[in-house]
């Protein structure tokens, strides 16, 4: 009996430490009523008793599915929808620094989740996923400019740690829309934009791990660390 319960444990222990993209990345929810439906009418309804949050995660989820189905009339429809969702999501956060963190993390989740589709789509329907990657890059530089303005420094683990998450989990093949994706959304905010590009892994633990943010791309001095944005991915 002893040895059975130590093979569970270690079979667990295995699914941990090997399933990381597994866990983690929330998932996303059924997109319930898709746009290819004629009865796509009550989803939208329903969505007016939904949460932001909830709602703009079951927009990504929707494009996902519209693209897998290959139905460019009905993605169409879900980016549309989405970016709705994203403008509401950034609407109610306002300028309230932790519902703008929160707005910013789900913006890369819904980040990783497209950029892992986009390879199991057909290619007339990646322009959407890229399109709707783009979205969700605009909406996390916009929560962490909001975030600057008060806090550059929280503002800046932000910006890291959202990287990283990316960095570490999005796998190999399916990065370069995603870098596109960010390298687009940081030509596009211009020089009011927070920062260049930075490589977060070439930093050793504990020389910087929280990086500040210098307003409208202004150097920071040397005594302080580099400026950080979302425009480039560390290689895997």
């Amino acid at each position: 009996m002893k040895s059975i319960i130590q093979i569970m444990v270690v079979l667990v222990a295995s699914v941990v430490v090997f399933s990381p993209l597994a866990s983690a990345q929330p998932e996303l929810p059924d997109p319930g009523i898709t746009p290819d439906s004629p009865f796509y009418f009550v989803e939208t309804f329903m969505d007016r008793f939904r949460g932001p949050e909830e709602v703009a995660d079951r927009k990504a989820a929707e494009i996902i599915a519209m693209a897998e189905e290959n139905n460019s009339e009905a993605l169409a429809r879900a980016e549309e929808q989405y970016s709705r969702a994203m403008e509401r999501l950034e609407q109610r956060a306002g300028d309230n620094p932790n519902m703008n963190e929160e707005s910013a993390r789900q913006a890369s989740n819904h980040m990783f989740h497209l950029a892992n589709a986009s390879e199991g789509v057909p290619e007339q329907a990646r322009e959407g996923i890229q399109r709707a990657m783009e979205n969700s890059a605009h909406a996390r530089e916009r929560a962490i400019e909001v975030i600057n303005r008060t806090d550059p420094e929280r503002a800046g683990e932000v910006a890291e740690d959202t990287l990283e998450e990316l960095a570490a989990n999005v796998p190999e093949q399916a990065r370069e829309g995603l870098e596109r994706a960010l390298e687009n959304v940081r030509q596009q905010r211009g020089p009011d934009r927070i920062g260049p590009p930075v490589n977060v892994t070439d930093r050793e633990p504990g020389d910087g791990a929280s990086e500040e943010i210098g307003e409208n791309g202004q150097e920071l001095p040397e005594n302080e660390t580099e400026e950080i944005n979302g425009g480039e991915l560390p290689p895997v």
